[in-house]
């Protein structure tokens, strides 16, 4: 009887120390991913926190500032906080902050790169380039045989402008200009992203070629080259003339009667 009365306060005890480690809702949790034009992509994940009061939200700040930018430290201290793109391995976290906004939830913010392109290039012509999304990077949302992205979680693809997004995206997504937008509860039996990104055409910037010049080696060379022809022009400038005024004459009417009264 003696040990049940003894055990009770340490279960209680216990309980309370797991509570303490989640003294926040996690409302919910978005990833945005930014692509540049060689398939690169810089993450920047947010998760939106509700506190039930000021001593949560101010253990939290203790948490953050204990952890700091330790992607092992917060996946310790909640599981469901860590990078969803990629592994490990594949990326380079470049800061973790703790976001307090006053016109609405906090959020923690996670900002990371993958160290290798996160699209692949599976066509390229003289015009465009065709690149299609790695599923590889998405495992974490693999569950059994599907592609699913739970309730509460958006996934936001941002692609450069004029890029052409080739239709159906698996699994279904919101598509504008070009943006994709996977938003939770969504699941499917493929992952597809494929776009067409076109080539831009070199325009000869005329201004910037002759300051180019200018600034150049070659300037010095250039200028004398074009002061020696000046000069050789000038000198066979009367043989020149002489011979255009002959051919006139030769062509002309006039000529021609000269040589008929002879």
């Amino acid at each position: 009887m003696d040990k049940k009365i003894f055990a009770l306060p340490f279960a209680l005890l216990l309980f309370a120390s797991l509570c303490s480690g989640q003294s926040y809702i996690l409302d919910s949790h978005v990833i945005e991913i930014n692509v540049d034009s060689m398939g690169n992509a810089q993450v920047r994940e947010r998760y939106f926190l509700q506190f039930q009061n000021e001593q949560q939200l101010a253990s939290f700040r203790q948490m953050v500032s204990e952890i700091g930018a330790s992607v092992d430290g917060w996946r310790a201290y909640d599981s469901r906080i860590y990078p969803y793109i990629g592994q490990g391995s594949d990326i380079v976290v470049s800061g973790i902050s703790f976001i307090e906004n006053p016109d609405s939830l906090d959020f923690l913010e996670m900002n990371y790169a993958l160290k290798s392109p996160i699209m692949e290039k599976r066509n390229e012509t003289s015009r465009a380039i065709d690149y299609g999304l790695k599923a590889k990077y998405f495992t974490n949302f693999v569950d059994g045989s599907l592609w699913v992205i739970p309730e509460g979680t958006s996934i936001i693809v941002k692609l450069l402008r004029g890029v052409e997004i080739e239709k159906p995206v698996k699994p279904d997504a919101a598509v504008e200009a070009s943006t994709v937008v996977w938003t939770g509860y969504v699941f499917g039996n493929e992952l597809e992203l494929n776009y067409r990104l076109f080539k831009q055409i070199a325009s000869l910037d005329l201004s910037q070629l002759i300051q180019e010049l200018m600034q150049s080696d070659l300037f010095l060379i250039f200028v004398a080259v074009v002061v020696v022809i000046s000069l050789g022009v000038l000198a066979k400038r009367k043989a020149i003339t002489g011979r255009i005024e002959n051919y006139i004459v030769e062509h002309s009417d006039f000529g021609s009667e000269e040589e008929e009264e002879e």
